[in-house]
Parts: C-alpha cells; sequence; structure tokens
C-alpha cells in the first residue's frame, strides 16, 4: 500500500501537482463554487461537457470486468463516460472525477488523443496506484476536486478533529465527509501536511478487512461503500424512448421491440457479477 504514495504525483512531481491544484481551483471556481462535490460529480461532469456544446451521455451499469471502474470515448460528436456501478460507490464517484480530468484535458489542453483511444480507468488505479503519470495527474485531480484544501479546513474545524495521533477513525471520517475511498483521504491529509509520512504509511498498511470491519462498527462511510448493481442508467436512452412514445413518432411494432431488447438487455446486466 506504501506505493500509493511512492507513485502519487505529490510525490513523484510537486511542480505538476501545483499545476493541478490551480487547475481543480480554476475548475471549482466556474462549476462548483464552495459546495462538497459528493456524489453531485455525476451532475457536474454532465454539466461541464454540455457548457462545451457536446452531446454527452453518462451510463451507469454493472460491469462483470472487475477491474474496469470507468471509461470514456466519442462517438460521432457524442461523448460518453460509463461508470461501473459493481463498485463501491465512492469509487464509482471517484472514478467519475478521474475521468473528468481527462475531459478537461480534451477541452482546456486541446489534448485530443481522447477522439483515438478514449481513457479507461482500471481498477488498481483506485485500489493500488497510479503508475502512468496522466493517471497519477487524474487521480490528484479526482482527491483534490472531490476533498479541496479549503473545504478540508473548514470540516475539520466544524468536526473538530484533530491530527495528532490519527486513527482510522479519523480518516473514516473525511472519508465520510468528501465520499472518497480511504487511500485518497490518507493522501489528501497528508498533501495538506496534517500528517506526517509515517504516518501515512501506518495508517496505509492497515488492511482492508480492518477497514471495512471498523467501518461496519462506526457506520462511518457506511453509506458511500454501498454497491448497487442494479443501478443501470443508459444516459438519456429511456426520455428519449418515452418523447418518441407520447409524440407517436414511431411505430408501435418497432417501440415494442426496442423495449423488449432494452428489458433483456438489462436482465442480462442484472446478474451477479463474478
Amino acid at each position: 500500500m506504501c506505493n500509493v504514495l511512492d507513485n502519487s504525483l505529490y510525490i513523484k512531481d510537486r511542480k505538476r501537482y501545483v499545476k493541478i491544484s490551480e487547475c481543480v481551483t480554476s475548475f471549482n471556481s466556474l462549476y462548483n463554487k464552495n459546495n462538497i462535490v459528493q456524489d453531485d460529480i455525476f451532475n457536474i461532469l454532465e454539466n461541464y461537457v454540455n457548457r462545451h456544446e457536446v452531446s454527452f451521455e453518462l451510463l451507469r451499469y454493472p460491469v462483470r470486468d472487475a477491474e474496469l471502474c470507468a471509461c470514456t470515448f466519442i462517438r460521432q460528436g457524442r461523448m460518453f463516460v460509463m461508470i461501473n456501478s459493481a463498485i463501491s460507490l465512492a469509487k464509482q464517484i471517484f472514478a467519475a472525477a478521474h475521468e473528468l480530468y481527462h475531459i478537461y484535458c480534451y477541452f482546456e489542453e486541446k489534448d485530443f488523443s481522447l477522439l483515438q483511444s478514449g481513457s479507461i480507468l482500471e481498477s488498481d488505479v483506485i485500489e493500488d496506484e497510479a503508475k502512468e503519470l496522466e493517471d497519477m495527474e487524474a487521480n490528484a485531480f479526482a482527491a483534490l476536486l472531490l476533498a479541496p484544501k479549503d473545504r478540508l479546513e473548514e470540516q475539520s474545524d466544524v468536526y473538530h478533529l484533530s491530527y495528532e495521533n490519527v486513527s482510522v477513525q479519523v480518516v473514516l471520517k473525511i472519508m465520510d465527509i468528501f465520499a472518497i475511498p480511504y487511500k485518497a483521504a490518507v493522501l489528501r491529509l497528508f498533501e495538506e501536511q496534517k500528517i506526517d509520512i509515517k504516518t501515512a504509511k501506518k495508517l496505509l498498511q492497515i488492511s482492508n478487512d480492518e477497514i471495512c470491519r471498523q467501518i461496519e462498527v462506526t457506520g462511518k462511510a457506511l453509506r458511500w461503500q454501498k454497491i448497487s448493481r442494479d443501478l443501470i442508467r443508459f444516459g438519456s436512452l429511456s426520455e428519449k424512448m418515452y418523447e418518441l412514445e407520447q409524440r407517436e413518432s414511431i411505430r408501435t411494432e418497432r417501440l415494442e421491440r426496442d423495449k423488449a431488447r432494452l428489458k433483456e438487455i438489462v436482465k442480462i446486466l442484472g446478474k451477479p457479477v463474478r
């Protein structure tokens, strides 16, 4: 787990980390203001793309490949972001913020590689560490956006959090407030110098089983650990089908076939992920 520190942008390239931090501050001033993001990240993502006058579809459904957390791609001028709903809500939120960085680069830095190759976020980038520079940047962007410095300071004061002899319980409280995964919470405390590197390494050595046990016992951050495999959203597809039905713009037979096919896909996706 300590490789999470070694392969963080904050450690690897402090100058670039500061640049990403500045990007987040600029982004927040335009698209989020002073709000704590949490699961509103999905609305922020959609709003950001739409304000660049690009059609956008957010897809959320369970994926049988447990390694795949999210991906972004563009087809015929429309941008799609897929989030795997078979991972915890905290990881879905982080994955959406991570993908937002790639999209931000596409629009703001004119990085058009997204057109050709797309973006795929695998579980080890969230679970273990990011090794590629762009994923390090995206992780830093996501963590800073979800738990920005000012809000971290504010909430630490509100909840009277002490960072001397930090326990897992304090980290869980940060997770609960900002809806971020455990490792991201530890990194944010380290990056803002709330804890030193020795404490960060100690916290990162705690097993996932123990962290899960403490979440269950205390209830802290429990709401963000839920896995909603029954959450299946195909962007605006259902809405558009409804509009067509109301306007009677399509033959009944065709509409019924499409509905039946959609139900079949939903049934397949709803089966347990192995």
